[in-house]
């Protein structure tokens, strides 16, 4: 990936050379300057984010939320052990909420707990489509755009359709 970058910055900087050279050190340094404006953007809502967030775990909120899902679980992810059951629930509740970092290290700990290859192929797709309540990616790159934010129920839906497909598929595709 690392070579198609160079790639782009080569050829953008040749381009810009023999089209307008006085622009070349311009066009680095503002595109340095936003990228830094948006990471420090990004990073102020990420904390905010990140706080409700932490706060929704001291609650115990996503643990409540993965007891709901137990029913549900049963049938999308069937023959698996409790504790893959409980990997489930949180890693699909995290992910529900938008803590995709405490997502990961249950849906790992899933992932090596499941005897089904199907459930496993399952469960990544699911990931994948990721439905979430609050998009916080989304919101914190729209709001570091000054974009509106008022996506969260087109997302829901989006999320929602893309995780039914891809629940049908695999049950009707993998063996």
């Amino acid at each position: 990936m690392a070579i198609v970058f160079a790639a782009v910055l080569i050829v953008s900087v040749l381009a810009l050379i023999f089209t307008d050279p006085s622009l070349v050190m311009t066009s680095l340094i503002g595109g340095a300057k936003k990228s830094v404006d948006l990471s420090v953007t990004m990073f102020c809502i990420y904390a905010l984010w990140l706080s409700v967030l932490n706060i929704w775990h001291e609650l115990k909120f996503d643990t409540f939320l993965g007891m709901k899902m137990k029913k549900l679980l049963y049938k999308i992810f069937p023959n698996e052990s409790d504790v893959s059951y409980n990997y489930l629930s949180v890693n699909l509740s995290a992910n529900l909420l938008g803590m995709g970092s405490a997502a990961t290290p249950a849906g790992i700990s899933a992932v090596q707990n499941m005897e089904q290859r199907k459930n496993r192929i399952m469960l990544v797709v699911i990931n994948s489509t990721s439905i979430q309540l609050i998009p916080t990616t989304i919101l914190a790159m729209r709001g570091a755009q000054n974009a509106s934010t008022d996506i969260i129920l087109p997302s829901i839906i989006c999320t929602v359709f893309s995780t039914i497909i891809g629940i049908i598929l695999v049950k009707v595709f993998v063996k």
